[in-house]
């Protein structure tokens, strides 16, 4: 009897240690791995009942997750968290594009318009030759890609909001300078140089911006930026000949720094892609907590667009020289070294053919107009039909240079005003494509984190280019007394451009190799 009591006494007390009930205090800052399960920075009280082989660990009253053994029921799937926005191609990122559109609308608009303006000045100082003029519109072109890489540079170490409002404001002054009209080479000096590197200052942090801001949807947001370009000259061609007609050359120098100055603002709106990603994660944490009650740490809230940005931002070097070295990237920068004949000097150069075959001013600001207006149509279609992967880019942007300079080549032919827009229709084919895809190609094959590196050497060389390629076409037009052979250097050097840049992938191969 009393062994039967001991034998129960002792089976009861077994079977009370075999449920116990403990404490379990989860940390916040367990590794990933448990994050499926565990919920960070919540301290959760479980309770584990263990029966046998069976271990169950359910929650307590006052808890609100519960976790079980495998072969129970999985946990409710919604507390957990859901996944981050992606802020890349959505958003901001729209702004972000209408802004820098807005901004190369006037900046381009300018450059765009400068053949009527050096019409102008040249009317003013009669004496001077073409080579000397030629000077105005290098130093323009050429002061505007010169400061591309330093201002990439800056983009990356002061923001693009500084560098744009800095641009905006040098334009200004250069404008304003430029009333003062006392020889040529002043006119070179603020015309030219002023605001050419204004102009640098201001457009390129928006080619980094585009980058950094779209992925899947490059080629549309870069056709997009592109675009203003093409809006700008229809826009400021009339505008200008309007302006000078109305209030003089002076006068329309000062109308037109009060339009630069409207960068200014533009530029206030131009967010860095890292102060963005900031922001929206900021936002992602407050509503988690006041919808969900999640606490998100700040390590775990990268979103899918921003996974791995903060790490490249903070890895992303001013300039990368190594690229000066790359096989591969050195074919860009021997194919500038013949586009930039063309790009932009064929546009400036028109209303001196067309004055040359006898057509007006009027004339000439609707040819400036019109070729604007196709540049800004074949954008919006080369920007859409590359984001739709029809053709390879590399494909689309060898055809287009080609064509451009066919169109080069028969400009001289033309002697009416209908036949000169027809066929500029080709040159603005070379400008669409080639400011539209450039960029694209670059941030496709060197990364969209070099960009400052890659667009920024490329730009330097162009400005390189057109700092001197002006006046050798003006000399070229001085000795001849024609356009017939500068158009056809121009032509010709769209066409040996187009040619270099098709070797590229074969040389990538062999590098690679």
């Amino acid at each position: 009897m009393v062994s039967q009591i001991t034998e129960g006494s002792s089976s009861s007390t077994a079977s009370m240690k075999a449920v116990e009930s403990v404490a379990i205090c989860i940390d916040a800052q367990h590794k990933r791995e448990d994050q499926d399960d565990f919920p960070r920075d919540a301290h959760q009280l479980l309770e584990v009942e263990t029966k046998g082989d069976d271990t169950r660990i359910t929650k307590r009253a006052n808890d609100t997750t519960q976790l079980t053994h495998p072969n129970s029921p999985q946990p409710d799937t919604s507390l957990h968290p859901p996944p981050p926005p992606n802020i890349k191609d959505r958003g901001y990122a729209w702004v972000v594009v209408l802004v820098v559109f807005l901004v190369n609308t006037i900046v381009t608009g300018y450059v765009k318009s400068f053949g009527l303006l050096y019409v102008l000045v040249l009317d003013y100082f009669p004496d001077a030759s073409g080579a000397t003029a030629g000077w105005i519109i290098g130093l323009l072109v050429g002061c505007r890609g010169l400061m591309t890489p330093v201002m990439g540079a800056m983009t990356i170490m002061f923001g693009p909001r500084r560098c744009v409002v800095a641009g905006g404001l040098l334009m200004c002054v250069g404008l304003i300078a430029a009333t003062q009209t006392f020889s040529i080479y002043y006119m070179a000096f603020t015309l030219g140089s002023l605001v050419g590197v204004g102009i640098g200052m201001s457009e390129t942090p928006g080619y980094i911006l585009v980058t950094d801001y779209f992925l899947e949807r490059r080629s549309l947001a870069n056709g997009l930026r592109a675009s203003g370009n093409s809006m700008g000259g229809i826009i400021f061609s009339p505008l200008v000949v309007f302006l000078c007609d109305w209030f003089g050359l002076q006068g329309a120098f000062i109308i037109m720094a009060g339009i630069m100055l409207q960068v200014v603002i533009l530029g206030m709106l131009m967010r860095p892609f890292a102060e963005h990603s900031l922001f929206i994660q900021q936002e992602y944490k407050r509503k988690m907590k006041e919808e969900h009650g999640f606490i998100i740490p700040a390590d775990t809230n990268n979103t899918p667009g921003q996974l791995n940005s903060n790490k490249k931002e903070e890895d992303r070097k001013p300039l990368e020289l190594s690229f000066l070295v790359t096989p591969s990237y050195l074919v860009y920068l021997a194919m500038v070294l013949f586009t930039a004949l063309a790009l932009p000097s064929a546009l400036v150069y028109i209303p001196v053919h067309g004055r040359s075959v006898g057509l007006s001013k009027y004339e000439n600001s609707v040819i400036t107009a019109y070729v604007s207006g196709s540049d800004f149509v074949l954008t919006l279609l080369m920007g859409w039909f590359s984001d739709k992967n029809y053709v390879k880019k590399a494909h689309t942007f060898v055809a287009g240079l080609m064509l451009g300079g066919v169109g080069c080549m028969l400009i001289p032919l033309c002697t009416k005003m209908w036949l000169l827009m027809a066929v500029s229709t080709l040159m603005s084919l070379a400008m669409a494509t080639y400011f539209t895809l450039i960029n694209v190609l670059l941030a496709d094959q060197f990364g969209g984190n070099s960009m400052a590196s890659t667009w920024g050497f490329l730009r330097f060389t162009t400005g390189m280019c057109n700092l001197f390629y002006p006046s050798l076409i003006g000399m070229v037009l001085d000795v001849t007394g024609s356009t017939l052979m500068m158009y056809l250097l121009m032509g010709g050097g769209l066409i040996v451009g187009s040619l270099i840049i098709s070797f590229q992938p074969l040389v990538t191969r062999l590098t690679n190799k």
